[in-house]
């Protein structure tokens, strides 16, 4: 319990700094993250401006790559909708896959666990390594165990008023009597004795591994693992900040002309009310000096800023356009669709690893039911909903042609058309069936030259 303590405490540390980025800030951590200037009068305006210099790129990233992540379908060796995927839809994952993805392209990590509930149910939960810790073996694997790459020897989840620990038989809980004011205080013997963490139960999971599934935006060799997508964002994003904050500063407080008067002092409020308001002032000493300052040119802020967003979108294989960058315009569709090929790009690879441990999460959902050719089914794999940015016209005269062209069945490509979910293509296939909309549409069995349907 205290290794799996201190390697939470590590790793809460890096992913509480992330997490920063990603919620909005008060005037206070502002100025701080900011850099903002407090020795002054006008220490509540600069705190102020801090705060609205904020510009949130790095949670623009993880919204742009999250909505490009979304499982709609699992689908087993011989083609058919694998069984383990109805317990994807009572755990409403179709929702919940959000806040996995977005955790894994956080923090480089998510988790997801299976567990048995009520009526020979089963129960999937989702977790933030902000509340998880896992410990795994060696690449080798361990004896009687599956391999250590693929589950852990051992899980601990750290709720607010609770623990829980996984191993290959049971999952153990904890009541916490008094919690820690920072995630430091677990290192004090005080919070992780037995009088605090009060053993309640083990309840029995008859899994045969820890039943944690581990999700990673890509998966590195050791020793090479990057938290997320974000995290070599962030100095960049402090650079924005800071430019926002020195224009934001500049432009309330020098961004107009201010005159000035040397060697002359008024003698009551009235009369320096009537010399501020005057078009012309006159003056009888002819030692008096009266000029003007020029007013900050804000041109050059806005372009460090702008050259700054610009490296931030190369980093961050997003494109420009997408953060509020002005270099492009009068570009056609498909050249804004060229434009986002490096993001695909990314978005496929992301796609392949958080694939694999869906997958895995499923067949782990069948071995669970009982189902124990699901949970051997290796070349299962799960389908993502198509979100690339081309137009509904193209892609529609594209699958066309391959069905004139080449022969692909049409109800083969209906899938592929932008914005169809597999219960709409089911639902479409259901009625040309009944309808003999196309006349080469099959009911399963039948022979259509010689194949079978």
């Amino acid at each position: 319990m205290r290794e799996l303590l201190s390697t939470h405490v590590a790793e809460r540390r890096i992913f509480d700094n992330i997490h920063e980025y990603m919620v909005p800030w008060d005037n206070e951590t502002a100025t701080a993250r900011v850099g903002a200037t407090l020795n002054s009068k006008n220490r509540e305006q600069h705190a102020e401006l801090a705060r609205m210099s904020v510009a949130p790129f790095v949670a623009l990233v993880v919204d742009t790559y999250s909505q490009s992540l979304k499982v709609d379908g699992f689908y087993s060796a011989d083609g058919e909708q694998a069984d383990a995927w109805s317990w994807w839809q009572r755990n409403k994952m179709s929702a919940r896959q959000t806040g996995l993805h977005r955790a894994a392209l956080t923090y480089g990590t998510s988790y997801a666990s299976v567990l048995p509930a009520a009526d020979n149910a089963l129960r999937i939960g989702v977790h933030s390594p902000r509340r998880m810790v896992t410990f795994y073996s060696d690449s080798l694997g361990l004896p009687g165990v599956p391999s250590s790459d693929e589950y852990p020897m051992l899980a601990l989840e750290i709720g607010d008023r609770y623990m829980r620990m996984f191993d290959e038989e049971y999952v153990y809980w904890f009541g916490i009597e008094h919690a820690p004011e920072s995630v430091g205080g677990w290192l004090d013997r005080t919070y992780y004795s037995p009088t605090n963490l009060v053993f309640q139960e083990a309840r029995p999971h008859n899994m045969g591994a820890v039943p944690i599934v581990r999700y990673q935006d890509r998966m590195l060799t050791d020793g090479e693992e990057r938290r997320g997508i974000v995290e070599h964002l962030l100095g960049l994003q402090d650079r924005i900040n800071r430019t926002n904050y020195e224009q934001g500063v500049a432009q309330h407080f020098a961004a107009f002309k201010q005159r000035y008067v040397i060697g002359w002092v008024p003698e009551n409020e009235m009369e320096a009310f009537r010399q501020s308001v005057a078009d012309t002032q006159f003056f009888d000493d002819p030692d008096v000096k009266v000029g003007q300052y020029d007013e900050t040119d804000l041109s050059r802020y806005i372009e460090s800023r702008q050259a700054s967003v610009r490296d931030f979108a190369a980093l961050a294989q997003v494109p420009a356009q997408s953060l509020g960058a002005n270099a492009i315009s009068n570009i056609s569709a498909d050249g804004l669709a060229a434009l986002e090929t490096s993001k695909d790009r990314q978005a496929a690879e992301i796609q392949t690893s958080l694939g694999e441990s869906h997958e895995q999460l499923l067949r782990l959902c069948s071995h669970a039911s009982g189902d124990e050719d699901g949970a051997a089914d290796f070349q299962a794999e799960v389908t993502w909903e198509e979100t690339s940015s081309r137009s509904f016209a193209q892609t529609v005269d594209g699958l066309g042609k391959l069905s004139t062209m080449l022969g692909i069945p049409p109800e083969e490509l209906w899938s592929d058309i932008p914005g169809w979910t597999k219960e709409r293509v089911e639902r479409a296939r259901s009625t040309a069936r009944t309808s003999n909309l196309f006349s080469g549409i099959a009911d399963a069995g039948d022979a259509v030259d010689g194949l079978q349907i």
